[in-house]
């Protein structure tokens, strides 16, 4: 009698867990779907970022405190509103000149920002933060 009632156990938690796997596989798509969304860097203003900023501001740099505030390489793994932080970082730092900075440029002159780099990667960055954020 015992066995029956422990093989009868089995069974009903056997139909159970069947159960609730098929169901799980209803789900529409829409709901599952957890897209990031689109990090794009054009190839003209990869080629600023890459002459000028990649340097100090990537995972691999020896530059503590450049790899501390921004890695462009890891960008695209960041949350939506980090991005968009990040791209608005982006955008005053070199609106403002702060970047390359001064101590930088010294050693690396031919690394400085041309007034048309600057606009290209401003207006990219603030382009790009518009993009990412969800209209209301």
């Amino acid at each position: 009698m015992r066995r029956y009632f422990i093989l009868m156990l089995i069974v009903v938690a056997g139909f159970l867990f069947v159960n609730f796997n098929i169901a799980d596989n209803n789900i529409p798509q829409e709901e599952v779907k957890t897209e990031k969304p689109q990090y794009h860097v054009p190839d003209d203003v990869q080629q600023i970022i890459d002459n000028s900023c990649y340097g100090c501001h990537n995972s691999e740099s020896k530059n503590e405190k450049g790899k501390k505030k921004l890695q462009f390489d890891k960008m695209s793994d960041l949350k939506t509103y980090k991005q968009v932080g990040s791209l608005a970082d982006i955008a005053d730092v070199v609106t403002e000149g702060d970047m390359p900075p001064e101590k930088f440029l010294k050693k690396y002159p031919e690394r400085q920002l041309s007034k048309e780099e600057q606009e290209k990667l401003v207006s990219w960055a603030n382009n790009l933060a518009k993009q990412l954020t969800p209209e209301d």
